[in-house]
């Protein structure tokens, strides 16, 4: 017996809730830039990033996610190669290779392979991974993981890179890996710490100074937190109104349409539109969490717990920074933040997990 379309389980919910912070961010793109000669119209380029991004998650969601894992490995290896051609030929913005560059189209290679790395992670768990897992699987993981975040670390994008982290961690619960072995990780983590203190540049260190002591780079890093938290506190409960922020509509708030947006919709809307965006983040992680105990098969659980933790970490990190909580490492905010490679890898993400959630009452 044939089970029902994928369609006709197109889990509306986690659509509006998606829809819902895309257009949050557009509004915020736009009042952000409306006034800046050169960006006035960023929205529409993001609206227009928000068609394609469309058109794409329908082909995700519309193929069986049977499909995409199987070529998964093929699919990863095609983003590594781009993200090599990056460091020969890519275009360099804001003292990053981040982008390849044809005619008006950028693409960023590095948002893909969040994608292709949930993608390749969940068919690795599914075929080589039965009952705890192994070193022999942790080191293969790794690799799998390892090869991207270090491309884009020479980039260098350490911010990008250190989105893969959660990703590889949720891998690694998922695969049965035993606490103690997670405990002993940290442990070592925290004492090769030093180490990779040394390896840093002089003002990466000095953003994660900034964290305790703004007044470190008054003029730098200190004055972008200091000013994001100007703009939320001068919000209040209700906003000062869309289209109304001083913050950002006079330029004080640095990259007001990219890595700070919270900060301006926070100004605009008040604490009860920055908790809205955080409640459809967490309705939509909730929605992802469903949609894993609801699959057919560990497959479709995989998927959608990798994208989960995708989501989740880069949102995380990214209102860390808003807040001054964590270095600022130009981390854009899901579905938010201005970005088309961004927008378009968010939208495959959920499109997986909408793929998995229709399909679990299609036979297989």
């Amino acid at each position: 017996m044939l089970g029902r379309r994928p369609l006709d389980n197109l889990d509306i919910p986690t659509l509006l809730a998606v829809l819902a912070l895309v257009g949050l961010g557009m509004l915020a793109i736009a009042s952000a830039t409306v006034e800046q000669p050169g960006r006035e119209g960023l929205w529409q380029r993001q609206l227009l990033w928000l068609a394609v991004g469309a058109m794409l998650a329908s082909v995700v969601f519309i193929v069986d996610y049977h499909f995409w894992a199987e070529f998964s490995l093929a699919l990863h290896g095609v983003v590594i190669l781009l993200l090599v051609m990056v460091l020969f030929v890519g275009t360099e913005v804001g003292g990053n290779r981040s982008w390849l560059v044809a005619g008006p189209v950028r693409l960023q290679p590095s948002e893909l392979a969040k994608w292709t790395t949930c993608l390749v992670l969940a068919s690795y768990l599914t075929n080589r991974v039965r009952g705890s897992m192994g070193l022999r699987q942790m080191v293969e993981m790794g690799v799998l993981v390892g090869a991207p975040v270090v491309l884009i670390a020479l980039q260098p994008d350490l911010g990008t890179a250190l989105i893969f982290i959660p990703i590889y961690m949720a891998a690694l619960l998922l695969g049965g890996l035993r606490w103690k072995v997670i405990v002993s990780l940290i442990l070592a983590g925290v004492l090769l710490a030093p180490v990779v203190w040394m390896q840093l540049e002089d003002y990466q260190r000095e953003r994660i100074l900034t964290v305790f002591d703004e007044s470190r780079d008054p003029s730098g890093v200190g004055y972008q937190v200091r000013q994001s938290k100007i703009a939320i506190g001068s919000g209040e409960l209700t906003g000062k109104g869309l289209f109304q922020g001083t913050q950002s509509r006079l330029n004080f708030l640095p990259a007001q349409h990219t890595d700070f947006v919270l900060a301006v919709l926070a100004e605009e809307l008040g604490f009860l539109g920055a908790f809205a965006v955080l409640g459809l983040f967490y309705y939509l992680i909730l929605r992802a969490v469903v949609a894993g105990r609801s699959s057919q098969d560990r497959l479709g659980t995989y998927i959608c717990l990798l994208v989960a933790a995708w989501i989740t970490g880069q949102a995380a990190i990214n209102i860390g920074m808003v807040l001054g909580l964590l270095p600022t490492i130009g981390v854009p905010l899901p579905f938010l933040s201005y970005g088309g490679s961004a927008l378009v890898a968010a939208a495959c993400g959920v499109a997986l997990i909408l793929n998995v959630r229709g399909r679990r009452f299609v036979n297989v």
